[in-house]
C-alpha cells in the first residue's frame, strides 16, 4: 500500500458501548455445617485399608528403608508372609483390648503403633531360639492397653 492509500482507508469501527448491566450478586452459599447425625470411626478399619497397610509393610520391610538400612531387607516372599502376620497379629490384639467406649482414633494410633512394633521385632536380629513349628513367626500376640500405650507412645508388654 501507498501513503495515499493508506491516508484513504477509514479507521477501523470503534465498539459501541453497551450499557452497563447492574452487578448480579451472587452470595457463594453458606458453608455447610457437619451433619450431628453423622459419626465417623476409623476403627475397625476397612479391609482395603488393611490390605494397603500390609502393602505398604511389604514395601518397606523388602526394599530400601530406614528398616532395611539398618537391619537388611526382606526377600519379597518373606516380606509379604510377615507383613501379612503383622498386620493380622496388630489388628486381633488392638481389637481385643478396645472397648466399645473407646475412641476409634485412639484405638487406631493403637493399632499403628502395634504394627510398628511388630514390625521392628521382625528385622531386628533375634537373639531367642526360633519359634515353635506352626506358631507365629513374630510370637503370640500380647493383649494392647489402648490407655496406656497412647500415653507412653508404647505397647504394654
Amino acid at each position: 500500500m501507498s501513503e495515499s492509500e493508506e491516508a484513504r482507508t477509514p479507521p477501523p469501527p470503534t465498539p459501541t458501548p453497551t450499557p452497563l448491566s447492574p452487578p448480579t450478586e451472587q452470595n457463594p452459599p453458606p458453608p455447610q455445617q457437619p451433619d450431628p447425625d453423622v459419626t465417623y470411626r476409623i476403627w475397625p478399619p476397612a479391609q482395603p485399608t488393611r490390605e494397603a497397610i500390609v502393602s505398604r509393610l511389604v514395601e518397606t520391610l523388602s526394599s530400601p528403608s530406614a528398616l532395611s538400612a539398618r537391619y537388611g531387607a526382606l526377600p519379597l516372599d518373606e516380606a509379604a508372609s510377615v507383613a501379612r502376620a503383622i498386620e493380622r497379629e496388630a489388628f486381633a490384639s488392638t481389637g481385643a483390648a478396645a472397648s466399645a467406649d473407646d475412641d476409634s482414633a485412639d484405638v487406631f494410633q493403637a493399632y499403628a503403633l502395634a504394627i510398628g512394633r511388630r514390625a521392628l521385632h521382625a528385622v531386628q536380629p533375634r537373639t531367642r531360639t526360633a519359634p515353635a513349628r506352626g506358631s507365629s513367626p513374630l510370637g503370640t500376640p500380647e493383649a494392647v492397653d489402648v490407655a496406656t500405650s497412647l500415653e507412653f507412645g508404647v505397647e504394654k508388654s
